[in-house]
């Protein structure tokens, strides 16, 4: 069936009724701003072949990593107590976790969530089928096999051109190329065979239209903007690609024939990339008009003026979003700080650690892949403002001595010399003094901003390493603590 005929059933009224879904109504831009209450379950949908790695690295960020969650069927390996629990238990047992993210399908994880925000990414249909024949091509060239179902993925790559692999009988294949966004996004009551591919493709559209957040791949660093601006979120300037294996054209040298028998196969999930594109571009012209109204933003053709714009409004509404209690090792006399704790800034990568990083073990990141990494803390306790306060730098690693020489802090603005304590390793435990009046500033935060020389590839020291991430040091812990001996409130 062709799309038009679809384009008439996205049009039908949907009734959303009885849905337990965060709603709200995105037709004025003074809702677009909507922070994340602490009740809140934001579940990020992840579809395959979305830049999902590089958005979940962007959302881990912004919670406690012991607050984030890979979703239901993987919680018992991060979560010993999820071990042997029914699915009643373990939607009781996801009540602790604010970050729930993997890949399920919409109406399987809304069976395990009591208050859920939903977001994910939609993609041009055409693209994302390319790049998954490409994708599981290459994995099956490392000997990568996760599940019986993945084997026969990886099979039927290797074994056939895209049309074959496009036109492949098995039903694990054919799921996965045609019309599969649509399905991860649906939900229904029932024999799931009841349902027709209206039905399927209206639910979809209802799904996109009651996220709290649908980005769209084509236009990734845009829907990150309204992403940070829905939330409150840090607005970084650039983000690392993870797992992006080529910026070229996903159709270049195929042939019409295969492309049209791509899109045959999807057309359901072309409509539901059109609708998500039309919301999207709504959404993000009502930010710019709250930009332009709220921040003074002039010229939305410039990149620059938007991020200001962004940083204005991240910075007002930042005691909103980042309450002092979110930071679990801050009291009046010390405030420790480590990466399981959320991160405002940039210039990170990501934790390390099984499950994407977020295994709570491990509290280290790697500043990277450039020379600038800013870290933002709330003006609370040691960093109040009524004394002096001193800083311990605790470094694990350093990928050359002369990068960790290089070091540079300063604390919104104001040079912090550092010296170093002692030396373990090639890291060590460096000190420094912030003075008060570093702290008296008209934003809510202190800002951390690290400089180095340059950084180099992580497998500098290790050519059999596959990690060439750009890397200067890794940090463990920032502890802060007032220079005076007995606080005075």
């Amino acid at each position: 069936m062709g799309a038009k005929i679809w384009l008439n059933i996205v049009g039908a009224a949907v009734d959303n009724s009885g849905m337990d879904d965060f709603s709200d109504d995105f037709s004025t831009a003074s809702m677009l701003y909507c922070p994340l209450a602490t009740t809140d379950q934001l579940c990020y949908i992840h579809i395959p072949k979305t830049a999902g790695s590089t958005l979940t690295a962007i959302a881990d960020a912004q919670f406690d990593v012991r607050q984030i969650a890979p979703g239901p069927y993987k919680l018992p390996a991060l979560d010993p107590a999820a071990q042997g629990r029914t699915p009643a238990e373990l939607r009781q047992l996801l009540t602790r976790y604010r970050f729930i993210r993997g890949h399920f399908s919409h109406n399987l994880i809304r069976q395990f969530l009591t208050r859920p925000a939903y977001m994910t990414v939609l993609r041009d249909p055409v693209d994302r089928v390319i790049s998954l024949h490409e994708f599981l091509r290459r994995t099956a060239e490392r000997g990568i096999v996760e599940t019986p179902e993945h084997e026969v993925l990886l099979r039927a790559a290797v074994e056939h051109d895209l049309l074959g692999f496009v036109q492949h009988p098995d039903p694990i294949v054919q799921q996965r190329t045609s019309n599969f966004q649509t399905r991860q996004l649906a939900i229904w009551e029932g024999d799931e065979a009841m349902l027709s591919a209206g039905d399927f493709l209206q639910s979809a559209c209802a799904s996109v239209d009651r996220f709290a957040w649908v980005g769209v791949m084509e236009q990734f660093q845009a829907a990150v903007q309204l992403l940070n601006y829905r939330f409150g979120w840090y607005p970084a300037a650039e983000y690392q690609s993870l797992r992006v294996a080529t910026q070229r054209s996903r159709r270049e040298g195929l042939s019409p024939a295969v492309i049209e028998a791509i899109a045959q196969q999807n057309v359901l999930d072309q409509v539901l990339y059109d609708h998500a594109k039309t919301r999207f571009a709504t959404q993000y012209q009502q930010m710019i008009e709250a930009l332009q109204r709220d921040e003074q933003l002039q010229d939305a053709s410039d990149a620059a003026a938007v991020q200001t714009a962004l940083q204005q409004h991240y910075a007002r509404h930042y005691a909103d979003t980042h309450p002092p209690e979110q930071f679990s090792d801050l009291s009046r006399r010390r405030l420790v700080y480590d990466f399981r704790q959320p991160l405002s800034g940039e210039g990170w990568h990501r934790r390390n650690g099984p499950f994407n990083g977020i295994a709570p073990q491990d509290a280290t990141r790697w500043s990277g892949p450039g020379t600038v990494s800013v870290l933002d803390l709330p003006l609370a306790g040691p960093l109040a403002g009524k004394t002096n306060v001193r800083l311990r730098l605790e470094i694990e690693r350093a990928i050359a001595p002369d990068i960790l020489a290089s070091l540079e802090l300063t604390v919104n603005q104001h040079v912090i010399p550092l010296h170093v304590q002692s030396r373990q390793s090639s890291g060590g435990l460096l000190e420094g003094t912030i003075p008060a009046i570093a702290l008296h500033g008209s934003k809510p935060f202190a800002r951390f901003t690290f400089r180095l020389s340059h950084t180099l590839p992580l497998n500098v020291n290790n050519p059999g390493s596959e990690d060439d991430r750009l890397v200067g040091f890794a940090l463990r812990q920032l502890v802060l603590e007032p220079m005076r001996r007995w606080w005075i409130g």
